[in-house]
């Protein structure tokens, strides 16, 4: 198991992202503001976004390390034939969710590493008896909304391959390390039949390896057969190898703030959005993404303790540049759990007057996670600045909900210039005073947004 994940590849890449993230924060330090571009032409999959991902995971065996040896022959009977016919996916009520949360694009989960299609395909009997992926990209294109299939690229423990699983108790099984196995045959074939039936606005692969064959076949496939199709991989933030070779990089954070990685009981995971988003939009120069569950883990549906962290979440990444991916668990009845179902919509309910601020702000590249000549009264109150018109926007995130009158104070060159500063999207002016050398700013606790405090300063 160690010697799967752990070689010479994956150690050369760990230490050239060192090397690369260095470099790029050395370069702030001579280059410390830059504007990030986004602009009218600019492809959705390139700009900040909100993106809700629907996953029919919450299946028998519900967990994602199981021993597949045993899930497997649960689904099997007496003469080898697949029992599990799949969800009764309700995917016109997703696509009324996917409107109420006014995401910017969704995908639906194509096949997992169970390795269960639900789309037509020739290869397996190991599929749903309906064509779930295809009713998607129908309706999605019917509701005006891009559309991505996630697809398991690394790992797959459909029972064909079963000979040749590295190992059939676990899922993290490399089974394209397995030279002849035909498993890069068996992607191709799928990559072909997903794209000819369904014409997807993109692919989301999970995950992005090193080295692995998996990983450079697909990327092979995408780029020479359907060049037009924006792909992703999960975890390809943390790999430098990555940057220049897919559209754009994804990775996972969990909650709102704390360290960046931490243990959850079951394994080694990635935490604070806050950290992440910031580290990402410091550093990058290409399109990002994070993702994270509607709920507290991908197999705990329950919320985290205060729903509107998700929202502050949200708030976040899309103001550091990047986009929010967000995982809404699936029940065998087909609809989304209910608290997450409320979750999701209430998100929609605040993004949706604050989209065009998100949307059409173009991020900053400062050096720390505060901007620069930004200071607020509130400890619990943190700001990520990004460009927008011809002004700038601080986005002053209140990270507990705990609401106080507030002034800001600005100081320094970005600043100097400021004829005056409104509150968003109600466009209201604020209390304001406009000296030569600093502007200070004061928000009754009236006005603030429990999640987060738009002004636009022009």
């Amino acid at each position: 198991m160690i010697g799967q994940i752990i070689g010479t590849r994956l150690i050369l890449e760990v230490l050239g992202s060192l090397f690369t993230f260095g470099m790029r924060a050395l370069r702030l330090l001579f280059r410390p503001m830059q504007i990030v571009g986004n602009d009218a032409d600019t492809p959705w999959w390139r700009k900040p976004g909100l993106a809700i991902m629907y996953q029919i995971e919450s299946r028998p065996g519900w967990g994602w390390d199981r021993d597949y040896e045993k899930f497997n022959a649960s689904l099997i009977d007496s003469e080898g034939n697949c029992t599990f016919k799949g969800q009764d996916c309700r995917i016109d009520e997703w696509m009324n969710l996917s409107r109420k949360a006014c995401v910017d694009y969704h995908s639906f989960e194509a096949k997992w590493h169970d390795g269960i299609c639900w789309f037509r395909t020739t290869s397996t009997e190991w599929k749903t008896d309906k064509d779930h992926a295809g009713e998607f990209a129908v309706k999605s294109k019917r509701a005006g909304i891009p559309f991505m299939y996630y697809y398991s690229s690394l790992f797959d423990h459909n029972p064909r391959f079963d000979a040749v699983q590295p190992n059939r108790h676990v899922t993290m099984s490399f089974i394209g390390k397995v030279k002849g196995a035909g498993y890069l045959e068996y992607l191709e074939h799928h990559y072909d039949e997903i794209m000819s039936q369904c014409e997807p606005d993109g692919m989301w692969l999970d995950w992005y390896w090193p080295g692995d064959r998996t990983t450079d076949r697909s990327i092979e496939i995408f780029r020479n057969r359907y060049p037009h199709v924006p792909i992703a991989f999960n975890i390809s933030n943390l790999f430098w190898s990555a940057y220049g070779r897919i559209d754009f990089t994804s990775g996972e954070a969990h909650v709102l703030d704390g360290p960046y990685m931490g243990f959850n009981g079951e394994f080694v995971v990635f935490k604070s959005a806050w950290k992440w988003a910031n580290l990402n939009r410091r550093l990058f120069d290409h399109a990002w993404e994070l993702c994270t569950p509607a709920g507290k883990w991908w197999q705990d549906p329950t919320l985290r303790e205060d729903p509107r962290d998700l929202l502050r979440m949200a708030a976040i990444i899309l103001a550091c540049g990047g986009k929010l991916h967000i995982g809404a668990t699936v029940m065998m009845d087909g609809t989304i759990f209910p608290d997450q179902q409320e979750q999701l919509e209430m998100l929609g309910g605040w993004y949706g007057p604050r989209k065009e601020y998100f949307r059409q702000g173009r991020a900053l590249r400062y050096r720390r996670s505060t901007p620069p000549g930004v200071s607020v009264s509130a400890k619990d109150t943190k700001v990520v600045a990004t460009a927008f018109k011809d002004g700038y926007l601080l986005h002053l995130i209140h990270m507990t909900g705990k609401l106080e009158d507030l002034s800001v104070c600005l100081k320094g060159h970005l600043w100097r210039n400021a004829t005056e500063v409104l509150l968003e999207p109600a466009h209201k002016t604020v209390d304001t005073r406009i000296d030569s050398d600093e502007t200070t700013v004061r928000i009754p606790s009236g006005d603030m947004d429990p999640v987060d405090t738009i002004l636009f300063v022009r």
